[in-house]
């Protein structure tokens, strides 16, 4: 026999077992985030102006104890994840109304529940990573540019045959499909801030498209191979690569949850890779730019490499979608007290039992019409005139 599973049971227990966990709020974690990554970007900027060769792209003191950043980010994430654990997720009263704590949210409800902060960072992903192949082509144009100019200045080239070089020279099938997938991790992006905005929320068409951005990055990778740029132990690309590896996983587990597909632990998964991708990025991409503000009379820092302009993006994308959880509460009318306790703990209801209830209140509201119906006003009592009346 089939095994009945009480539904509103499994989530007061749910409920009971979140508000039983300890003090803190999960939302602490974004505290610790914030404390991290500032910490984890100082570490990185210390680290590379003073034990840095930009030549070599490694480190000129290669001890362990002397890479800081990681050992920050190893803290700090440790604490998130610490936090997002044993955090609790109560929701709040407010006078007459119940806030629905978002990390207890059906995914529908919570799809449709998301911060303009999002749907920005959605354009701005769109925008930087469509921006990624302006910048390969410009490089492309100015070294074939540069190449003419010697070609013709070294007599090889005349005047006539330069003006027929071409331009584009380098620019392969490869760099073709990887300039493809980039239009369509761009438009991904595009729909995905359009219905944020639209207050649709993320559809499941966005869930599967987000795909692409993950074959995106496996194109990347396999590029960075056959570039012979394989990313060594020390140094700048260890980072861009890990900071990429986990913006993958973040949002095949954003697709994962906003589509309904979610288990027991994927809310823990995708908020902890939100935080990590996003922190990683940041200590990836920050410093680098900020040493650009540093003098550098010596020329130390000549072969200093800008990071990827992608990258940027993915410290917005991770934290915008991880806020999600702290902010987007849902209103509810309080249930009515018990005993003079409030019993405003109860989880949301399910739209099956919404609807069942939906059905009830019909169904109750029709008894008490044919009710109505069947009761017969009797006619009033006449006497008719006798003996008496004449």
């Amino acid at each position: 026999m089939a095994r009945v599973v009480d539904e509103n049971a499994v989530k007061k227990r749910n409920v009971e077992r979140a508000n039983r966990q300890g003090p803190l709020k999960k939302s602490a974690s974004m505290f610790v985030y914030v404390v991290t990554i500032v910490l984890a970007v100082a570490a990185r900027l210390y680290q590379l102006y003073n034990n840095f060769n930009f030549d070599t792209g490694k480190y000129i003191n290669k001890g362990f104890y002397t890479n800081y950043p990681l050992f920050v980010m190893a803290i700090g994430l440790g604490l998130i994840a610490f936090v997002l654990i044993t955090g609790n997720a109560r929701d709040k009263v407010i006078e007459s109304v119940v806030l629905v704590n978002p990390w207890r949210l059906r995914y529908d409800r919570l799809a449709k529940k998301l911060p303009d902060g999002a749907g920005y960072a959605s354009i701005f992903m769109a925008a930087i990573t469509f921006a990624g192949i302006v910048a390969e082509l410009f490089t492309i144009i100015t070294t074939n540019q540069k190449e003419k100019a010697e070609l013709v200045a070294t007599g090889v080239l005349t005047q006539v045959q330069a003006k027929d070089y071409n331009l584009l020279q380098g620019y392969t099938a490869g760099t073709f499909f990887s300039h493809f997938m980039i239009i369509l991790v761009t438009l991904t992006f595009i729909s995905l801030g359009v219905n944020i905005f639209k207050e649709i929320g993320i559809t499941h068409a966005n869930c599967a498209v987000l795909s692409t951005y993950a074959i995106w990055q496996l194109i990347h990778l396999f590029r960075m191979l056959i570039g012979n740029s394989m990313v060594a132990l020390n140094t700048n690309r260890l980072y861009e690569m890990v900071s990429r590896m986990l913006a993958v996983l973040f949002f095949m587990a954003v697709a994962r949850v906003f589509n309904g597909m979610e288990k027991k632990n994927s809310r823990f998964w995708m908020c902890f890779l939100g935080y990590a991708s996003s922190i990683t990025a940041a200590v990836s991409v920050l410093p680098r730019y900020l040493l650009y503000l540093f003098p550098d009379p010596d020329g130390k820092r000549a072969g200093l490499e800008l990071p990827d302009i992608t990258d940027v993006g993915i410290i917005f994308m991770g934290i915008t979608f991880v806020a999600v959880f702290w902010t987007c509460y849902v209103y509810k009318e309080q249930p009515a007290s018990t005993e003079g306790n409030r019993r405003w703990n109860k989880a949301p209801l399910t739209g099956k039992y919404e609807e069942m209830k939906d059905i009830e209140d019909e169904m109750d509201f029709i008894e008490k019409q044919e009710l109505n119906d069947e009761i017969v006003e009797e006619p009033p009592i006449t006497t008719h005139g006798g003996l008496d009346d004449l």
